[in-house]
């Protein structure tokens, strides 16, 4: 049995959740002129749009891994398909606080590996709040309550719940290039089996390139410290490096290819390993 909460497509795609990206929308720079010497670089300023606080994603994706049960040795590669549906909440409450809210389901389909096939559900509850005052920050916090399932049964082979804090600052170099920063704590309250209860601390990192107004490419680097207080004082060390390329030919459309390398470190010589992740999804949102 792999790992359940070392799932390394989760994790890799983890940041985007995390980052309330819904409040920090890139401005669109005006095209680039021989006076932008004199006057700088200006701001297309847009017309407010309605206020729409709800999103519905729906994801496709297939994936390849060299190693899909993340292990350290007897590495089984395998191609894997994952599906999943989103509905997202977000409106302001007061001046500066937003409510956030999200519901999700997917499912995890492996060729060679059907053994490894799991539904993972969850739902998060919390608020974010914008601090200009510190370097136009946001911060978030959240209740996050996970279950995962195998197969037809409707019991959870694991579920937990946590609570969820953190910060994101994004950079906007120029109309091209922006970076982007952010660290989270994910503090366990109760985890069955209790065994893989933990504790996640998580920096994170990331380079955005605007190719094309619809073509984007980034590269993000994500550290990850995980404090398993129930077996044995296990602790491990997360790295991952990964980079992709997204487009979005229509409104509602995004279609991306990525690709991710990690590491996990482990005070328990058993749960080190070294995984690949790489492939192409599709991904349909509407706004309402």
């Amino acid at each position: 049995m792999r790992d359940l909460l070392l799932s390394e497509e989760e994790l890799a795609n983890e940041t985007e959740a995390d980052a309330a990206a819904g409040l920090e929308e890139e401005n669109a720079f005006a095209p680039v002129t021989p006076g932008d010497s004199d006057i700088g670089q200006q701001l297309i300023l847009k017309r407010e749009e309605k206020k729409q606080p709800f999103t519905l994603y729906v994801d496709n994706s297939i994936f390849w891994t060299d190693n899909a049960a993340n292990v350290r040795a007897g590495q089984i590669n395998d191609w894997f398909f994952v599906s999943g549906i989103n509905l997202t909440w977000q409106e302001r409450l007061h001046s500066r606080f937003y409510g956030d809210a999200s519901l999700s389901q997917n499912f995890y389909r492996y060729d060679r590996l059907p053994a490894l096939d799991y539904e993972s559900g969850n739902a998060s509850v919390g608020f974010l709040l914008l601090m200009p005052e510190l370097a136009n920050t946001i911060w978030h916090c959240h209740y996050i309550y996970q279950r995962i399932t195998q197969g037809i049964s409707d019991e959870p082979i694991y579920q937990t719940h946590n609570l969820r804090g953190g910060m994101q600052k994004t950079i906007l170099i120029d109309r091209l290039n922006s970076f982007n920063l952010g660290a989270v704590a994910s503090l366990s309250v109760d985890a069955d089996p209790d065994i893989l209860q933990r504790h996640e601390y998580t920096l994170q990192a990331g380079y955005r390139f605007k190719v094309m107004r619809d073509l984007f490419f980034s590269l993000n680097y994500r550290f990850g410290y995980f404090d398993y207080f129930n077996l044995e004082g296990r602790e491990d060390f997360y790295h991952n490096f990964g980079t992709s390329l997204n487009w979005r030919p229509r409104k509602h459309l995004e279609l991306s290819a990525s690709y991710n390398y990690s590491i996990n470190e482990s005070n328990l010589e058993f749960f080190d390993y070294e995984a690949q992740l790489a492939g192409p999804a599709i991904s349909l949102k509407f706004k309402f």
